[in-house]
């Protein structure tokens, strides 16, 4: 098996260009979950005065004042307005990094247009490593805005704990909030972005590691999560020693598709290299019942989006409900 053209997105991922200001990507840092307290500033509405000045126009004087919009829907930075209804549950398909702020706070409190402004500047970075795809990128960004009331409020303070203070940002990974209070981190949005990442490639068993082929029939194939179907594992043959964020990124994305496991081959493993005949890392492949059966990936592109619609057409042609129509997932 020869490798697969243009890989260098995997198996040990090029520093994804910097955001302006910040240099290159790199691995991130974990942050211990603390909690702090909320601020009272920033959860009251401010209204517009009735003063001389604006006598002429009573009618506006006594409409409360409409704080700026933060987020647009289709914000062209890639960040997404989030709420109750939209929020990742535990099947959504993307890694999250999450701000939680108060819009009624932004025009005054720095901190919350830092948070914003860096916010941004992640989620820039990230889509444009992904050639401008949405669906493409490693980790989405999202926002939420605790300022519409009190049902706002109370899913904030459910997500975030009532003690923590807005503006704050969290991974949402499986559904868990994991509010990030390590300073360092929050700096700049280089540290947040490499907090990020580090803490989708510390997910538990999302990628496991492979150094012999005794360990693809017992770490990889041993069970299958969608039972009366072929067990599929899905194996990347790479030399690099460190997970890139983009095969994480993908293991995390297809981790409810019935697969077996996500495994990798770490510094060109000379045993397995010469058992599966790599020529040229890195190399993804899929095992369908056994180490004799193997699928080798042969796009032309490294890209999130390619490497799905791979998996995908595996899924619908080895599994019995892989034709039918999916329940939709948050993504």
């Amino acid at each position: 098996m020869g490798g697969m053209p243009n890989m260098g997105g995997m198996g040990g991922m090029p520093n994804m260009g910097g955001m302006p200001g910040m240099g290159g990507f790199g691995g991130g840092g974990g942050g211990q979950q603390h909690q702090k307290n909320r601020g009272g500033g920033g959860q009251q509405r401010q209204q517009q005065g009735r003063g001389g000045q604006h006598q002429r126009h009573p009618q506006q004087e006594q409409q409360p004042q409409e704080s700026p919009t933060v987020y647009t829907k289709d914000d062209p930075s890639g960040v997404v307005p989030l709420g109750k209804s939209r929020f990742p549950d535990t099947r959504a398909k993307h890694a999250w990094l999450m701000l939680f702020y108060d819009r009624d706070s932004f025009e005054h409190d720095a901190t919350t247009k830092s948070y914003v402004s860096q916010a941004k500047q992640i989620s820039e970075g990230v889509l444009k490593k992904a050639k401008n795809v949405k669906n493409g990128m490693i980790f989405k960004v999202g926002a939420v805005d605790c300022s519409g009331g009190s049902a706002a409020d109370q899913f904030c303070q459910k997500k975030l704990g009532e003690d923590v203070e807005l503006p704050a940002f969290a991974t949402v990974l499986n559904g868990s909030v994991n509010v990030i209070t390590d300073k360092a981190a929050l700096r700049t949005a280089k540290k947040l972005h490499d907090h990020t990442t580090d803490a989708l490639l510390k997910i538990e068993g999302l990628i496991v590691n492979v150094n012999s082929v005794q360990h693809i029939q017992s770490r990889l194939l041993a069970s299958s999560p969608a039972p009366g179907h072929p067990s599929i594992a899905i194996l990347l043959f790479t030399d690099k020693y460190e997970t890139s964020p983009l095969y994480a990124s993908l293991a995390y994305r297809h981790r409810h598709d019935g697969f077996a496991a996500f495994g990798e081959s770490r510094g060109g493993n000379l045993q397995l290299g010469k058992r599966f005949g790599v020529k040229k890392y890195p190399m993804l492949v899929a095992f369908v019942g056994s180490a004799e059966k193997v699928v080798q990936y042969d796009g032309g592109s490294l890209d999130l989006e390619s490497l799905s619609e791979w998996l995908e057409g595996l899924s619908k042609k080895h599994f019995k409900d892989g034709r039918k129509k999916k329940k939709k997932v948050r993504s």
